[in-house]
């Protein structure tokens, strides 16, 4: 574990792994300098920013694969520096975490890594997060017809009752804005046949394995991982017609009468 180590880490270069672009914002230039060390054993093309201004700077001029936030630095809050460049777009189609010795009062939507850290084990996280946003990078570049033509292959293979589409809601327990993308994604669900739909919840606190494949950051994030490109939908579900268009676009039958 980080602080607890009687040698220094020693990278080994590692081969075969899908590598990105990460920035690392943390105001300890020590542990900055150690983090980006160990992230570029991986791999990866690392950048240090220890406060506010300089981070900001980064993501105005770069898109990233990953931003991991400190939560407190010289000049504020890596938390409401993460949700201003969240605002601003600065992270669209980029994965960001907290990562953090201090107690706090975690967000519900927001992915919280403490320190000190097991060292092997997080850098496997991170390095999934990673190839899972480039992934998914990919699949946004699809162009409409090539997400037309895996619907209809998978509309023409399957028959009957089989699921047509797979569904994941990232949520977190507490959260009231998970309860009611729960309740309205109940309420279209019912007027579809629920045998053809495969609908899973993973609590984020849980760290489930796909949250990493699914680049989850905030909850409630809804992901339909198949047919086709994976689809994100993010939020409360204020649109239920984002979610009709999706079984629409998968063949979903409605139920009769509904």
């Amino acid at each position: 574990m980080y602080g607890e180590q009687t040698q220094p880490f020693v990278p080994v270069q590692v081969a075969d792994v899908t590598a990105g672009r990460i920035l690392v914002v943390d105001d300890d230039r020590s542990f900055g300098g150690f983090m980006r060390a160990a992230l570029e054993s991986r791999g990866h093309d690392v950048e240090w920013a220890g406060c506010l201004a300089d981070a900001l700077s980064s993501l105005y001029s770069t898109r990233y694969d990953l931003v991991i936030f400190d939560l407190r630095l010289p000049d504020g809050s890596g938390l409401e520096l993460l949700r201003e460049a969240t605002e601003q777009g600065l992270l669209e189609q980029s994965a960001s975490i907290i990562l953090t010795g201090q107690d706090f009062d975690e967000p519900d939507d927001i992915r919280v890594f403490h320190k000190p850290l097991d060292v092997e084990p997080f850098l496997d996280r991170m390095t999934a997060i990673v190839a899972a946003t480039r992934q998914r990078r990919r699949q946004a570049r699809l162009k409409p017809s090539s997400a037309a033509g895996a619907l209809a292959h998978d509309r023409s293979g399957r028959s009957g009752n089989t699921a047509k589409i797979e569904l994941v809601l990232y949520v977190s327990r507490s959260s009231e804005k998970c309860q009611k993308a729960l309740r309205t994604i109940d309420s279209v669900l019912q007027q579809y046949d629920a045998a053809q739909v495969n609908f899973r919840i993973r609590d984020l606190a849980s760290m489930p394995p796909e949250a990493d494949e699914d680049a989850v950051v905030f909850t409630p994030t809804l992901v339909k991982r198949g047919p086709g490109p994976r689809t994100w939908i993010v939020g409360n579900l204020d649109q239920p017609e984002l979610l009709i268009d999706l079984l629409e676009l998968s063949g979903v039958d409605r139920r009769r009468g509904a």
